[in-house]
């Protein structure tokens, strides 16, 4: 499978990491002991892109000791996303 890209992006000003993965991507904002995700978007929905970034980067910052979570999310699907990989939702 392929894995994911990560690159470092600003947006309005702040510095922000964005995965990529198939047709999906997603900007995640980071401190010294958190990641949160800010954006994500996919071209080609349902086809599990979003929701194979979303468990990678997971892993990953949590193996980093980061506490990691997502803003609100804005549709039934992002919100089930979100129950199935144990994602915190800030709202």
């Amino acid at each position: 499978m392929t894995t994911c890209q990560i690159e470092l992006v600003k947006v309005m000003g702040m510095e922000l990491e964005r995965w990529t993965y198939m047709s999906c991507s997603a900007d995640f904002g980071v401190g010294n002991n958190w990641a949160t995700l800010y954006l994500i978007e996919s071209s080609d929905r349902n086809k599990g892109h979003a929701t194979y970034l979303l468990r990678e980067a997971k892993n990953h910052y949590e193996k980093l000791g980061k506490t990691f979570g997502g803003t609100v999310a804005l549709n039934p699907i992002m919100e089930s996303i979100y129950l199935k990989l144990g994602i915190k939702e800030y709202r």
